[in-house]
């Protein structure tokens, strides 16, 4: 959700809230594929000062008990790009952070550099369901979404989260179904105007979600709208985490060989005088 949903490239003001019309098929394919393309975009040779880099914090938010916090930094060659890479806080202050690299498509690619380990592995699918912080609630999954390659359908057109929206659905398929025999589907809803998530839920047989992916509120820097905070919600513990782009840097030069997984050893210097608050 991450690459995919943080930017959203205008330099007009942000429209109106509403409903959506309904779409026809045809249409609806369009919508669908659009998106698909939109967050397969990657950088090349003719691509330029399109690189960005955001900080970010990991609010978690337990029905009972304290509350848990880690930050983090995170890079795309360009906005849209299905190719993000990720750097959390270990929580403790003898390793260093963790370090993620995901790659979207029908086929996507993860990795992992675990912050007291100098070896970087590969993540299967099954495992990228797993939370990226022990008891949180934001997993690899989540960040790239690659349930929208899956078969997907128009459910129809509406307003969610007071915007004009239009809602796909996705079956899951077996092998997300014998580790979670409750998750039957996922559906998405995209805004009209930016076709951003506003909304993902993973449904059970009841249509009541397991867990979602909420988009709470945008924030606009320099002439790009971005998102600035997104709860991830659990429906079995209660909790809530939080996902907060508390600073960002766009129109960067980034290096091609910063998004391959041999790099994640490496680290990115910004200056900080690029960064741009969202508060």
């Amino acid at each position: 959700m991450v690459s995919s949903v943080l930017t959203l490239e205008s330099s007009v003001r942000f429209p109106t809230r509403g409903f959506a019309k309904i779409l026809s098929d045809d249409a609806a394919i369009v919508r669908l594929t659009n998106y698909r393309n939109f967050i397969l975009l990657e950088s090349n040779s003719t691509l330029f000062h399109q690189g960005y880099s955001m900080k970010y914090s990991l609010r978690h938010m337990p029905r009972r008990g304290e509350e848990t916090v880690r930050n983090g930094i995170m890079f795309g060659p360009n906005l849209g790009s299905g190719v993000l890479r990720m750097h959390l806080n270990s929580g403790n202050p003898n390793f260093d952070m963790s370090s993620f690299l995901f790659v979207n498509g029908s086929d996507p690619k993860f990795w992992v550099k675990e912050s007291n380990d100098s070896s970087v592995r590969p993540v299967s699918l099954l495992d990228s369901l797993k939370p990226l912080v022990e008891g949180m609630n934001q997993t690899a999954f989540d960040l790239l979404m690659p349930f929208v390659f899956w078969d997907g359908e128009y459910e129809g057109s509406g307003k969610v989260a007071g915007r004009p929206a239009h809602v796909f659905s996705f079956n899951c398929p077996s092998w997300i179904k014998e580790q979670y025999p409750s998750w039957q589907k996922v559906t998405l809803a995209l805004d009209d105007a930016y076709e951003a998530p506003l909304r993902i839920e993973f449904l059970g047989k009841t249509q009541i979600p397991e867990r979602s992916l909420i988009l709470r509120s945008f924030k606009k820097l320099d002439d790009r709208w971005i998102v600035k905070e997104i709860d991830c919600r659990d429906r079995k513990t209660r909790s809530v985490t939080r996902m907060k782009i508390t600073s960002a840097a766009l129109g960067l030069d980034m290096e091609k060989s910063f998004f391959l997984p041999e790099a994640l050893s490496e680290s990115i210097r910004i200056e900080p005088k690029l960064y741009l608050s969202t508060e």
